[in-house]
């Protein structure tokens, strides 16, 4: 499969209130993100309720997952990100996505309104493997 150079996802590992849960994905479907791949760190049912149905999002509740494929749940932030991100590495394999963007919940890529942020990313070259945003 060859991957298309302007799909981009976002991962993240988000414990928060339902509306800033619900601003950060707004922020990054605004940005034209191909997808996200949300885990919550606490249950959320109505943040849940919201972003499952949207084709472009995937939410994994995970306090209950960790449990059951893991037989624990790590108990650092960091080791559950990074749980998580190895899981959305597979889930953007799957739906071909060229770039994965990690962001915590607070984290918000702002580009200009005409800005396609996975146009951008398309134009770096194929050697490239990491792209780290500017201020």
């Amino acid at each position: 499969m060859s991957l298309e150079p302007h799909r981009w996802a976002v991962v993240s590992t988000i414990k928060a209130p339902t509306k800033d849960i619900l601003s950060f994905a707004a922020n990054y479907l605004s940005l034209r993100a191909t997808h996200l791949y949300l885990f919550l760190d606490f249950p959320d049912p109505e943040a849940q309720g919201h972003l499952e149905n949207h084709p472009n999002i995937h939410v994994t509740n995970t306090a209950p997952n960790y449990k059951q494929a893991r037989g624990r749940r790590p108990q650092t932030v960091e080791r559950r990100q990074m749980e998580n991100i190895k899981t959305a590495i597979e889930f953007a394999r799957r739906d071909d996505i060229a770039w994965l963007g990690h962001f915590d919940n607070d984290e918000f890529l702002h580009a200009p309104s005409h800005a396609n942020v996975g146009m951008r990313l398309a134009r770096l070259d194929d050697d490239v493997m990491c792209a780290r945003p500017t201020c």
